[in-house]
């Protein structure tokens, strides 16, 4: 079946039927950074985050509470006294039993937190937990904007290499054409023909593959951009430089990385955490106050009385001794902090490792990318000298497919080492921290 540029935008609808514009990556970035789901969900977490700290700092507003008891004494509590508390001469003591057996009680108590340093340490904390959340925001951008710009490459290499191998089938449509009507004429033989009809069915059959490969790479990328499977996305095929090589940069700052960052606020909460657990040795004060009133009565005496109380004073709480808990939960914390300086040792050292390899490879991949744009110029020239050749009967139809072959192979080395190349820029931006600073 003849597959050309026609049959393969009718195969696209409705993706190009409704297409209005064509979206650039620093568009399709930006898009992503406003739609995406992960990047939104990552926000609620954001949010949440907001919540905790004002949550913490709210533990230090007064306290209200009422509270109310009624109790029904089916007998009284019988207390024992000296029996010299009714008669002096009296010896020994005496039981006797106070109050009525209906009693009610119901206050209103306040309480404010005076000194609490383990209050304040808290709040501390969950304000360096939510800029955590911040640097994971950030971090999530930086993912969905580095799965972008890679799938905007590959769908962009994938529509070039359709293109071009649209244009060969069409001048493979031309020389078999041509070679029929030699065949007429008893210059060439059927089987030059049928050699050539295979070599376009094989052209055109990974054409087809190719155009089902772009359709998924463009499914994926409005996935990314939060975009239905039927709205129209149509990128740009020209393959633009893109960003100018990145330079390896003397002045470089680890704490670029989101993932540094993430560890040095560990490290902070952590020893907020120490100071915590150390502040939990010093004393607690409280001012409370309480208003109630109290009810006693007797249903036999048809007595049901109301008296008022309230009170204020200070509440002081302070741990003497607590079995050496806080010592042990002191060297988990200096043994965690141990741990995330090796971790952080060990994400420079791999971060280092990734600016190294990027940058090599960008280099490679430059020098790549314009050979091999070299051997695809001449290999169109030599194709188009071979065609010319074989119109004028100098060649023979092998040497025809051998060129187009070589011609196609050529073409392909150019896309892949291009895409290539834009991978390592990726992959440098990456290492360097400046993804959402280039690619959006």
């Amino acid at each position: 079946m003849k597959i050309n540029i026609a049959t393969f935008i009718m195969l696209l609808t409705p993706l190009l039927s409704h297409a209005q514009k064509v979206y650039t990556l620093d568009e399709c970035v930006s898009l992503a950074l406003e739609q995406n789901l992960e990047i939104g969900n990552s926000l609620y977490d954001q949010l949440l985050y907001d919540e905790q700290v004002k949550e913490v700092k709210r533990t230090a507003l007064p306290k209200i509470g009422f509270g109310a008891e009624y109790d029904l004494y089916t007998q009284l509590p019988t207390t024992v006294i000296p029996s010299s508390a009714f008669s002096p001469e009296a010896e020994g003591y005496a039981a006797a039993s106070f109050g009525t057996p209906h009693q009610s009680t119901y206050a209103l108590q306040l309480e404010q937190v005076i000194f609490d340093p383990s209050l304040n340490v808290g709040i501390k904390a969950a304000q360096t937990i939510n800029e955590m959340g911040e640097i994971q925001y950030v971090q999530t951008k930086e993912n969905i904007t580095f799965r972008v710009a890679s799938t905007y490459y590959n769908a962009q290499v994938v529509a070039k290499q359709i293109e071009m191998l649209e244009d060969n089938s069409q001048s493979l449509d031309t020389l078999i054409a041509s070679t029929r009507m030699m065949m007429q004429s008893g210059l060439v033989n059927t089987t030059d023909v049928d050699r050539l009809v295979i070599n376009k069915s094989s052209l055109d059959n990974h054409t087809a593959t190719l155009q089902a490969d772009y359709i998924y790479l463009i499914n994926s990328l409005k996935l990314l951009l939060n975009m239905d499977t039927d709205e129209g996305l149509t990128i740009e095929h020209q393959l633009n430089p893109g960003l100018s090589a990145l330079s390896f940069q003397d002045a470089f700052h680890y704490e670029n990385r989101s993932e540094v960052q993430l560890l040095n606020k560990q490290k902070e909460v952590l020893d907020l955490q120490e100071k915590q657990i150390n502040s939990g040795y010093l004393p607690h004060l409280s001012a409370v106050a309480s208003y109630g009133v109290m009810g006693y009565g007797d249903q036999s005496e048809n007595y049901y009385e109301h008296y008022d109380f309230s009170y204020v004073g200070l509440k002081l709480n302070w741990m003497l001794f607590d079995g050496m808990v806080k010592s042990s939960q002191k060297t988990q914390k200096k043994i965690e902090m141990k741990q995330l300086n090796a971790q952080l040792e060990m994400t420079q050292r791999s971060i280092e490792n990734e600016r190294i390899n990027a940058l090599s490879k960008l280099k490679v991949h430059q020098r790549e990318v314009a050979n091999q744009k070299q051997s695809m110029e001449l290999a169109t020239n030599i194709y188009q000298n071979i065609q010319m050749q074989y119109s004028e009967g100098v060649v023979g139809v092998q040497e025809i497919i051998e060129s187009e072959n070589e011609l196609t192979e050529a073409q392909t080395n150019y896309l892949n080492s291009w895409v290539r190349l834009q991978q390592a820029k990726l992959d440098l931006a990456k290492a360097e921290g400046h993804l959402l600073t280039h690619y959006n």
